[in-house]
């Protein structure tokens, strides 16, 4: 998808707000637990150390992946979006439909057709959340290996009629 014409969809990296966000609060709890502690219940003191720490924590970790991380997600230019990677599963006997429902561009059907826990046929699914712009490709597994059943199928500057978001 990357290698489409006029960069529709490039790699960007995910902001840093909303991990710097949860690291603030988490040290913004540790240190109300500090100034306040002895004011405050034995219970009340214990959450905000536990809810405090794991913030801190969780964002360190955000940060620290989203920040040393040479990889992008994919970002729709256009739509001013990341898309969204959803892998659907179906029977092989479905095979047919799954690649009529692609051709078509008909991702609405697609989505309401009877799901499978075992991948006999995939589909790679990469949207928008507001559904302006999709990419699908669906697979046969075949001897060990993934074949493609399909082309790859890209819907742009049409909204999509799916059946869930």
């Amino acid at each position: 998808m990357y290698a489409l014409p006029g960069e529709v969809v490039v790699r960007r990296r995910k902001s840093l707000l909303v991990p710097a966000v949860l690291f603030a609060a988490g040290v913004a709890m540790l240190v109300l637990n500090y100034m306040y502690g002895t004011g405050l219940s034995n219970n009340m003191r214990s959450a905000l150390v536990f809810l405090g720490g794991s913030l801190a924590l969780a964002g360190m970790i955000l940060l620290a992946a989203r920040f040393f991380s040479a990889e992008g997600a994919p970002y729709y230019r256009s739509g001013r979006s990341y898309l969204r990677y959803e892998e659907l599963y179906f029977e092989r006997k479905l095979a047919s439909e799954v690649r009529e429902c692609i051709a078509q561009g008909d991702a609405g059907r697609l989505f309401v057709l009877p799901h499978a826990q075992v991948p006999a046929v995939s589909v790679a699914v990469y949207r928008t959340p507001d559904n302006r712009f999709a990419a699908m490709q669906a697979f046969e597994y075949t001897d060990l290996e993934y074949r493609p059943l399909t082309e790859l199928r890209i819907m742009d500057r049409q909204e999509l009629q799916t059946a869930k978001n």
